[in-house]
């Protein structure tokens, strides 16, 4: 199964004394399978280059993020790969 992936603002970093003015810096990926959960997050300040990380949000556990990417698209492209491989090799097992 192929997912559409997408990126919703959920923060942004601040610009002087107002918060919410900022760049994004954390998004909620839409589209996931049912019950998934997953975050896509900027790691550094906004006056810094970006590092985002992809986020796994499981009741009762800590989130554990993963990763180094320039862009928060170059992390939804690598975690729709993953979903992906994952599908792949479910429907290889299941015929």
């Amino acid at each position: 199964m192929k997912y559409k992936l997408t990126l919703e603002p959920i923060a942004r970093s601040r610009t002087g004394t107002e918060y919410g003015t900022g760049p994004v810096m954390l998004f909620e990926v839409e589209g996931l399978p049912e019950g998934r959960k997953i975050s896509i997050r900027n790691v550094r300040p906004a006056t810094q280059e970006p590092v985002w990380q992809i986020g796994a949000h499981n009741n009762g556990r800590e989130t554990r993020w993963t990763g180094t990417y320039e862009t928060a698209a170059d992390a939804l492209a690598q975690l729709h790969e993953q979903l992906d491989s994952a599908d792949e090799e479910i429907t290889e097992i299941a015929q």
